[in-house]
């Protein structure tokens, strides 16, 4: 068995804060290092429950434990270049079944462009409306992508705010109860076509996507 951990590392980042305070050190007045921690539940690895874009729906707490978990077929996509669109052809001979668990669109981006630069979101691949909508067809419970995988994620530093109707995974997937799983890495290390995969968010109340720490097994 070979575990490969897919997070990425959550730390300060151009694009999301994080505020990483220590409360209590080492010294005289304590024998305790403790710290506290502020960032988006949107940041880095992270899952989206159907509450991010559709009022009504599930909060954190109210997901199964396994929701974001279980067996996964990874699509093999890693020959995408920069701002090239993946289609419905792409997708069609990747031994996708219907009813999968998970799938993962597995691209290797973070090796072209580390999740740290600005490249790596403004020249990814993406996800086309006609795509979305193919995987929507085919049912599954959850997809995971390890690249920004709507378009308008590419324009990251455009004052203009995002629309959902712009973003396929968002509009067609994500509000037809299928949940995402964004910005995995490491996924070159993957070899396997089906894996396990366990992904857990924090268990946040109220909240409508969280924090993950994701690992793939083979």
């Amino acid at each position: 068995m070979k575990m490969i951990d897919v997070s990425m590392t959550a730390r300060d980042h151009w694009r999301w804060k994080v505020t990483h305070d220590i409360t209590s050190d080492f010294g005289e007045d304590s024998d305790f290092r403790s710290s506290r921690v502020q960032l988006s539940a949107h940041a880095f690895t992270h899952v989206d429950t159907p509450l991010h874009c559709k009022p009504g729906e599930n909060t954190m707490e109210e997901m199964a434990a396994d929701a974001y978990s279980g067996e996964a077929v990874v699509v093999d996509l890693s020959s995408k270049k920069a701002d090239e669109a993946i289609t419905v052809e792409d997708l069609q001979n990747a031994g996708i079944k219907d009813h999968e668990k998970i799938i993962i669109l597995k691209t290797c981006w973070d090796k072209t462009y580390g999740y740290e630069t600005r490249e790596f979101w403004s020249k990814a691949p993406y996800v086309t409306m006609e795509a979305a909508q193919w995987l929507l067809e085919k049912k599954p419970e959850a997809v995971a992508f390890d690249f920004p995988q709507d378009y308008p994620l590419k324009l990251i530093d455009s004052k203009n705010p995002f629309q959902v109707k712009d973003m396929p995974t968002h509009e067609l997937l994500l509000k037809n109860g299928i949940l995402l799983i964004e910005y995995l890495c490491n996924l070159s290390q993957v070899t396997k076509e089906r894996v396990q995969f366990i992904c857990l968010p924090l268990k946040l109340e109220g909240f409508e996507g969280a924090p993950a720490r994701a690992v793939v097994i083979e």
